[in-house]
């Protein structure tokens, strides 16, 4: 799909939550954008936010955490002008309920599996690696965050490779993270770009409480942790992740459109650029189906 193809789709969605023709020509400088964004977008997302509001002047407040539980929050009454999910469905449910409009993919991810950097973990052996009895597996939770979704999906994808496989992950596997309370972050144009929260994955690799950690490829930082070792997972037990921005609906013009202007703005080849240098997959890849 093409970046001019992906921008039509987002106008079709503001068209779906109509403006007043002269909002979008509004200038910058009203009441912040709030964002409630997936976790795993942290790094990337802060980077991409920290140019924006230096090009635009344009002010940003975000909350990070599971997608299931943000979307939870959102269904309560919290605040938000701008979702970005790890998913498609927990946008598509705010959309089918009548609170956002119809959700668009911006980027996507993929698995790896993630162990300390002295493991020979290699992706041709990473199935034999996870049923090896000694392996201790952590994901993150199913339900509330995609990623435990998605690695249960490659459990799932394991059964195909070998019979019997997804039960024995299933049952090992222990659910570590994206369970807890969402994480506000207000950003500011003099933010330092990337900044971003240690990992709590890393901690429980490092202190044994997991051997292997199934999680996404992306990154928090644009350079790999030198600590840990993340191979992707084989071409039979891949899974892809496609992460779906929703533009909330019943909100003031002047919202909606500074929402709509910084959706349009994650699509830009610069900020595409951002997430592919976090590791993320483009969605103008060539690779793309």
């Amino acid at each position: 799909m093409s970046i001019s193809r992906v921008r039509r789709i987002v106008a079709l969605s503001l068209f779906l939550s109509p403006l007043p023709p002269c909002v979008a020509e509004e200038a910058p400088g009203g009441p912040p954008l709030h964002i409630h964004a997936a976790g795993s977008l942290g790094g990337a997302l802060r980077a991409i936010v920290a140019r924006y509001q230096q090009e635009t002047g344009e002010t940003i407040t975000m909350v990070f955490g599971p997608s299931g539980l943000l979307r939870e929050g959102i269904e309560k009454g919290n605040e938000a002008d701008l979702f970005l999910s790890a998913d498609r469905q927990h946008p598509e449910r705010l959309a089918a309920e009548g609170k956002a409009a119809p959700p668009v993919i911006f980027v996507r991810n993929t698995l790896c599996a993630t162990a300390r950097a002295d493991h020979a973990l290699t992706t041709d052996r990473l199935l034999d690696h996870m049923l090896d009895p000694a392996t201790k597996i952590g994901t993150s939770t199913p339900k509330a965050d995609p990623g435990g979704d998605y690695a249960m999906a490659l459990f799932a994808r394991a059964e195909k490779a070998q019979k019997g496989a997804e039960q024995i992950l299933r049952a090992k596997a222990r659910a570590l993270v994206g369970g807890a309370p969402p994480e506000p972050s207000a950003m500011h144009p003099n933010a330092r770009a990337g900044q971003s929260a240690p990992a709590p994955t890393k901690k429980f690799l490092l202190d044994g409480t997991v051997d292997l950690f199934i999680g996404y490829c992306s990154r928090r930082e644009t350079h790999p942790d030198p600590d840990l070792v993340s191979v992707p997972a084989p071409e039979a037990l891949a899974v892809r992740a496609d992460y779906a921005l929703a533009l909330l609906r019943d909100k003031a013009p002047d919202q909606q459109a500074a929402a709509a202007r910084f959706a349009l703005y994650l699509m830009t080849p610069r900020a595409q650029a951002i997430f592919a240098d976090y590791n993320f997959i483009p969605i103008a890849a060539p690779s793309e189906p």
